[in-house]
């Protein structure tokens, strides 16, 4: 627990904000094991400026505000009270790059202290071993050791961190759109904030406890271990990669096929126009991303059970499912704006249409395996182009039509040619 005096307090609704001051070792002390990989948040990154931070504070000087969110039913905060707060419950909306600074100059003076190793060498290689991101950062290097060694820098710093008071503002029991909302006005004019990742932010949130229910489906990141078998086909229903999902879903919404670059969590639009409006936070709901996610994996067995391991391979590429996910929102001819009873209701029937023809009709992927060999040798924006004859397949195919591969690679062609 970590013990905040209240400077000031408002309850807006159901919500509250503090004003709070602590102390800086406390805080530090008090930080959860993976407090810097908050979903949402950016990933730590070097920047020369945040590295003079602990020379700040050894002057006495303040530093800004850390902005904190902290779940927590039933507190009743008062002006002048202390309260105590369960860090496990705490994530870190802005303050994130200064606090993590801080803690890793906490972390090397409680190791020095711990190991009592009296070479900086022999100690830097300790700690570089043991805390690699700390050199990766450039927050710490062999020279800045040896300089703590010479100067005596470690109990300077202990005795700064000991007697400096940080202030907080604390906002509790804010709901997930309002968490994002805070952390992208908390970080306006540090980088540029996509529509797609928007999606990105609103979508990881839930997703973090839709995970928890255990729907069958597996979202994987591009640093995770298994995520080049996934990409390959080498997958089970239901394991998709978390950026062709996000990129699916806007392009469900907004009736065309989108793409995804090979960077995660930061997916930009390569050149493409950014789509105009702001978004239906409504669609951010655990009901219709979990009931979005089970379709999308029953269209997926639908296309295994017809194709086994090529329908394995074809359907989690990003291609497909934005081209067919698009070629649905265009069949619908769904209003993004809508209701989310509307949305729901539509995105339901759509999904049951989309699986009956899937099942009855099928993608034959040999023939579109076949006009994907010829267009290899053609000159077209290959990605781009798989994207909307999916689409245009998708469409035929819930038009009742009889959707042929090689006529729609075809009258594509005759588009697309540069």
């Amino acid at each position: 627990m970590y013990t905040l005096k209240i400077l000031d307090c408002k309850t807006i609704d159901e919500r509250q904000w503090m004003l709070c001051r602590g102390n800086l070792a406390d805080y530090l002390s008090s930080l959860k094991n993976d407090f810097y990989n908050f979903s949402i948040q950016r990933k730590i990154v070097k920047n020369q400026y945040l590295d003079t931070l602990v020379t700040t504070i050894k002057q006495g000087d303040p530093i800004p505000l850390i902005t904190l969110t902290y779940n927590e039913k039933g507190l009743q905060p008062v002006v002048g009270n202390d309260v105590n707060v369960n860090m496990d419950k705490v994530e870190i909306l802005d303050g994130l790059q200064r606090t993590f600074r801080l803690w890793a100059h906490d972390v090397l003076i409680k190791e020095f202290d711990n190991r009592k190793i009296k070479e900086p060498t022999a100690f830097a290689k300790e700690i570089k071993r043991e805390y690699p991101i700390f050199f990766d950062t450039g927050i710490l290097s062999l020279t800045k050791v040896k300089n703590f060694y010479a100067y005596d820098e470690f109990e300077q710093i202990k005795n700064a961190f000991n007697n400096f008071d940080v202030y907080f503002i604390v906002w509790v029991n804010l709901p997930p759109k309002k968490v994002i909302h805070k952390m992208l006005v908390l970080n306006a004019g540090q980088r540029s904030v996509s529509k797609t990742h928007q999606f990105e932010l609103l979508f990881l949130y839930l997703w973090e406890d839709l995970q928890k229910e255990k729907l069958g489906i597996n979202l994987f990141r591009e640093k995770d271990e298994l995520a080049n078998k996934v990409k390959s086909g080498n997958r089970n229903a239901g394991d998709y990669m978390f950026t062709s999902v996000i990129v699916g879903l806007r392009s469900y919404l907004e009736k065309k096929p989108l793409r995804v670059s090979i960077g995660d969590l930061d997916v930009s639009e390569l050149g493409q126009e950014e789509s105009s409006g702001g978004i239906n936070e409504e669609i951010f709901s655990a009901d219709f991303i979990r009931s979005f996610l089970s379709h999308i994996k029953e269209i997926d067995e639908a296309v295994i059970a017809k194709e086994g391991e090529e329908g394995k391979k074809w359907f989690v590429k990003d291609t497909t499912l934005s081209g067919m996910l698009a070629g649905l929102g265009d069949y619908l001819q769904l209003n993004e704006n809508s209701s989310l009873a509307y949305l729901t209701k539509e995105t339901d029937k759509g999904f049951v249409e989309l699986l009956d023809k899937t099942k009855t009709v099928g993608f034959n992927l040999s023939e579109f395996k076949e006009q994907y060999n010829i267009l290899s040798s053609r000159s077209v924006n290959i990605g781009n182009f798989i994207r909307k004859v999916v689409m245009n397949y998708t469409v035929e195919l819930l038009k009742n039509e009889k959707p042929s591969w090689q006529n729609i690679f075809n009258s594509s062609l005759k588009k697309d040619v540069l």
